[in-house]
């Protein structure tokens, strides 16, 4: 039976229609009737999958998945949704796979923690799959559902053997016969190929211009006569549109029908609009197509051009791009003699590996736009005051060129209210001639002033008149909205006295390593010095805090900071989650400094004073990668502590659990009190026996349903220690010092709960404290990390703030636990407890710690299971709602994380571009 195109049309309509309704199996009867009749449509298969998926029918989706790939191996939707419901389905090393297969597709989304998880759950023994419910035959829709799905699943069949043969039988010639004359002129100058470009899919044609309708345009490059051949090709094309759109154009070249196997380009762009690249083929071609952008948006296709090449044209451009690269080729060339060996290594000196992520987040977030500015010199005349803002760039160890990158970049600000006071050095300014006309020409802004090297800095601070004062080394950048920034953030909080702002580094023109900080952190900064140099100070704290008679070529912004905050309220330092600055040198010095301004043995020093004059008995260490650790005294004599592990059964675990905390905990004082919810195996209860008998082991029975909560709750109110130790009974101790550590941070005043670092077996991150807004509610920044590595910012490897902290091996003090009432029973069973109390403890001032000197191993979730079944999906969907009702503007802004980064993944990359 065929239909008619209207027919068709009208089938389609009535499935979305019921897809509308949530009756999805009725839809996926409707759809598939609609496959029947054009089986290579692969969002037609994607969204048959959907409805299959939805109804229940997860191995028939599956398959249907599979058939949208099979339609369009470039395609990264049907590959995604595929490799999520593998992964749900518990079949793990498919889900690898096909994650593995996305990841390599150009523009795919971000899979990376995915593939890292599936990896360290293939690597642990007896992991359980989670278990589904089949879909009862009696729903609506079933039977013809199934009878639909066998009968489409014949037809596929047969379209899939179609394909095969093809592919084995109508394969194009992979040579190309040409004269002598031809050859030499392809050697040289390469043969330009007549091609045109056809809109193959996401685009329409508006006013005479391409608009890309989703993220994903498409066009297919057509050829008349002799088409694109094995061998060397290069291709260019000229781009042009609005500012909305951004350019990353990858070339797709099929070898085989379908798209079932396929190679890509990325073009390198060249400037001025255009890109190019030259490749490589060994295979022969079927169809070529261009993808020019990944946003939406309207842009004009100027030119495009595909030439086949030769081996002479390649190897001038990789030598001209890579030289070394090049050279290497040759050696292994002449060593082997195998010129195949040769091409393959030549393409990959003049591979492209695609847009890197934070040039394209410039691009799309943080590329001035001469109509901002002028709104923003606009907004400025509105204002109530405009403060003046006072920088101090010492031209000592400069030369005229950084110094001039500076003070253009002042001149290009779109606040006008500041002067700049340029500090020369005697010898300097008889050697350079310095005065304000050669500096600042005649802008009356610019203030050059000669100085004796032992001039003080408070000498120079008086002839500041600015309301804030920032010092610049000379080459660092400001944005061009950096000052405006700033002083709309002193209008705004009249109270902030100190400011500072997200900064990245600069090299040849060429923008990276973005530091994207959290607000302040005291913890975070005793380590790292994280606020960096670009600070505005409040001209009067700045007086007060610079100590008396120094040098100006000693000050340091840290150590100003330091004197700062211990006069500070946290309301009165201001971050500003942009990058207003950008440092002239990536690294001081050091590459195994982790950030650009490291705890030196002089900060080290400063902080030790500053932690002094607080009266903080605390002693300063060094970390290696320029950090440092404050070490917190344990009280005297220490406290009680108090071990809470709530469990059911799963004897084994349990034991380990237990065993490792007598065996590896080296802490003078602490209890355990084992939360029996309704065990029942006789291993485990004649265990309970053993454990009753000892002099610091309880169990208490708590029948009942299982509620996370309600059982740590009890235990709490049975607890003898003034400290409380949350522990579930898949955690292992390894370092004997974890509880010590754990209790020496959470005894702190201002400290409410503190967690560990938790690694799963295989020695990767499970725990390194709990960023909200993060998926639904909240996630695990870092996680799948490596246990050594010391993260982003290096926030693995040091104690600091998060808002939240796991409480599979949480430490409080009892009094704190109690002021809060504890974890919500009533509303937070299983799900979101913990945050949700670090949340109320950080509502009444204390700040929760993570710290990374106490480590355990977490075996995640093994006893309770995953939320994947339809009743555990239901529960932990309320309990989400409820957190996002309580707590939603604390979730969607965590001071501890920063909006420029990611709340999709747990990775601390770079928010999506969407």
């Amino acid at each position: 039976m065929s239909l008619n195109q209207d027919m068709w049309a009208t089938i389609v309509d009535q499935a979305d229609h019921l897809r509308d309704r949530r009756q999805w199996l009725e839809a996926a009867a409707l759809y598939g009737s609609a496959l029947e009749q054009n089986q290579s449509s692969g969002p037609m298969w994607t969204q048959y999958a959907h409805m299959l998926k939805e109804g229940g029918l997860f191995d028939e989706a599956v398959s249907a998945y599979e058939s949208a790939v099979l339609c369009d191996g470039t395609a990264s939707d049907p590959r995604l949704h595929l490799a999520h419901l593998l992964k749900r389905l518990g079949r793990s090393a498919e889900a690898l796979q096909a994650f593995q297969e996305l990841h390599a597709l150009p523009n795919a989304p971000h899979v990376e923690q995915e593939i890292a998880g599936l990896t360290i759950q293939l690597m642990q023994p007896d992991q359980k799959a989670p278990a589904f419910f089949a879909t009862p035959v009696d729903r609506p829709g079933f039977e013809a559902c199934i009878f639909g799905f066998k009968r489409l699943q014949r037809v596929e069949a047969k379209r899939r053997e179609e394909i095969a043969e093809r592919n084995r039988n109508n394969r194009p010639r992979a040579t190309v016969r040409s004269s002598p004359f031809s050859a030499f002129r392809r050697l040289v100058q390469g043969r330009v190929i007549p091609t045109r470009l056809d809109p193959k899919a996401n685009l329409v044609i508006r006013d005479g211009r391409y608009v890309a309708t989703t993220v994903n345009p498409q066009f297919a490059v057509l050829g008349d006569g002799h088409f694109l051949q094995p061998g060397w090709f290069e291709v260019e094309v000229l781009l042009s549109g609005d500012p909305s759109i951004t350019f990353n154009p990858v070339l797709y070249i099929e070898h085989r029908h379908e798209w079932a196997e396929f190679s890509t380009l990325w073009l390198k762009p060249l400037g001025g609009g255009r890109f190019g690249a030259t490749g490589f083929i060994q295979n022969p071609v079927f169809r070529v197509r261009l993808d020019p952008a990944n946003r939406e948006g309207a842009f004009d296709v100027r030119s495009f051009e595909l030439r086949q090449s030769s081996m002479a044209r390649a190897l001038c451009q990789a030598y001209r791009q890579n030289r070394r690269a090049t050279q290497k080729a040759f050696r292994v060339m002449m060593r082997h003699r195998n010129a195949q060996r040769l091409a393959l290594d030549i393409a990959d000196a003049l591979h492209y590996s695609g847009p890197d992520r934070y040039q394209t987040w410039i691009a799309v977030h943080d590329t001035p736009s001469s109509e901002r500015i002028a709104v923003e010199r606009e907004t400025v005349l509105g204002w109530p005051s405009q403060p003046l803002i006072s920088l101090i760039v010492d031209a000592a160890d400069c030369s005229p060129a950084e110094l001039e990158t500076t003070i253009s970049s002042l001149r290009d600000q779109s606040y006008d209210r500041w002067q700049l006071h340029l500090v020369v050095p005697s010898a300097v300014w008889k050697e350079r001639q310095f005065s304000p006309m050669n500096r600042g020409g005649n802008d009356t802004r610019v203030i050059a002033q000669r100085r004796d090297d032992q001039a003080a800095a408070e000498g120079l601070l008086s002839n500041c008149n600015g309301d804030f004062v920032i010092f610049v080394p000379a080459g660092d950048i400001l944005a061009p909205s950096a000052l405006y920034d700033i002083a709309r953030c002193a209008i705004t909080e009249p109270k902030v006295r100190l400011i500072y702002s997200d900064e990245d580094s600069i090299d040849a023109g060429a923008r990276h390593s973005p530091l994207f900080k959290p607000d302040w952190d005291p913890d975070y900064f005793f380590a790292s010095n994280y606020l960096g140099r670009f600070v505005a100070f409040d001209a009067a704290l700045l007086a007060t805090c610079c100590r008396p008679q120094l040098k100006l070529g000693d000050f340091d912004a840290h150590e100003v900071i330091l004197r700062a905050a211990e006069v500070l309220q946290p309301a009165e330092i201001a971050h500003i989650p942009r990058i207003l600055y950008h440092r002239r040198r990536p690294h001081s010095g050091n590459d195994q400094n982790i950030l650009p301004d490291p705890m030196t043995p002089r900060r080290r020093q400063a902080l030790s004073a500053s932690l002094k004059r607080r009266s903080k008995n605390a002693t300063v260490v060094e970390e290696k990668g320029g950090l440092a650790r404050v070490i917190w005294p344990l009280p005297s004599p220490a406290p009680l502590v108090t071990l809470i592990i709530p469990t059911r059964d799963y004897l084994p675990l349990l034991k380990e659990c237990i065993e490792s905390l007598l065996n590896k905990t080296r802490y003078p004082a602490f209890e355990i009190i084992v939360v029996d919810n309704d065990s029942v195996e006789p291993d485990t209860l004649r265990y309970f026996d053993e454990l009753n008998a000892k002099d610091n082991i309880r169990v208490l029975s708590v029948p009942g349903p299982f509620n996370f909560s309600r059982l740590n709750n009890l235990a709490v109110q049975q607890a003898k220690g003034s400290v409380i130790g949350l522990v579930n009974n898949d955690i292992v101790a390894t370092d004997s010092g974890w509880l010590a550590e754990m209790v020496s941070q959470a005894t702190r005043p201002e400290v409410g709960a503190v967690g560990a670092k938790l690694l799963y077996r295989t020695g990767q991150v499970q725990h390194a404290g709990v960023v909200c807004g993060i998926g639904m509610v909240a996630g695990h920044p870092h996680k799948f990390r490596p246990g050594d590595d010391p993260g982003y910012m290096g926030r693995l490897a040091v104690t600091q703030s998060f808002s939240a902290v796991t409480a599979a091996c949480l430490v409080v003090e009892k009094a704190k636990y109690q002021q809060v009432g504890g974890l919500d029973a009533e509303n937070l069973q299983v799900a979101f407890n913990d945050v949700d109390f670090c949340l109320k403890l950080t509502s009444l001032g204390y700040r929760n710690i993570y710290t990374p000197y106490a480590s355990l191993i977490h075996l995640e979730s093994v006893t309770r299971g995953l939320d994947t079944s339809p009743e555990k999906a239901r529960r932990y969907e309320v309990e989400a709602q409820f957190m996002l009702r309580k707590w939603g503007n604390r979730i969607h802004s965590d001071p501890f994380y920063n909006v420029n980064l990611t709340s999709d993944r747990e990775d601390f990359t770079i928010k999506d571009m969407g």
